[in-house]
């Protein structure tokens, strides 16, 4: 069984707005807990997301005991919030792609991120991502990501 894909679109003035929309997206669908965005957003505080790749992107995460099952929620914002960078966190990235990602069992977890580091270092990937309708955006993620 892969991944499941939630994908959302809206507008948001800062990074935690974003990852809010996220969680309550996949709290609305019974994926994650209530607490599940306050996580993620505790955790990019200490370990930011944000990736300079090509098309930046950013990847909020975090290990959530309430997770029922691994769900990337996709959200595409109308224009990009700020992230500081995982590679160098004084550093910052703009953008308007974020992959929340909540990953059930812990030890997928770091090929679940491998998997998503590949796939957002391919450009033409992240411009499918502007572009595709959304159920063919899904179909896209899963044979891309798994």
């Amino acid at each position: 069984m892969g991944n499941r894909y939630l994908i959302i679109h809206g507008s948001a003035a800062t990074k935690e707005e974003a990852i809010r929309m996220c969680g309550q997206a996949l709290y609305h669908d019974g994926i994650v807990s209530k607490n599940f965005a306050q996580l993620c957003i505790d955790r990019e505080q200490e370990f930011p997301t944000g990736l300079p790749t090509e098309i930046p992107t950013a990847i909020p995460h975090a290990k959530d005991e309430g997770i029922v099952e691994s769900c990337i929620c996709f959200l595409k914002l109308d224009k990009p919030v700020t992230f500081r960078r995982m590679d160098d966190d004084s550093q910052e990235i703009e953008t308007d792609m974020i992959f929340n990602l909540a990953i059930k069992d812990p030890n997928e977890h770091l090929a679940a991120l491998q998997n998503m580091m590949s796939f957002l270092n391919d450009p033409e990937a992240l411009s499918k991502c502007n572009t595709l309708p959304e159920e063919e955006l899904v179909k896209y993620l899963e044979k891309k990501i798994g």
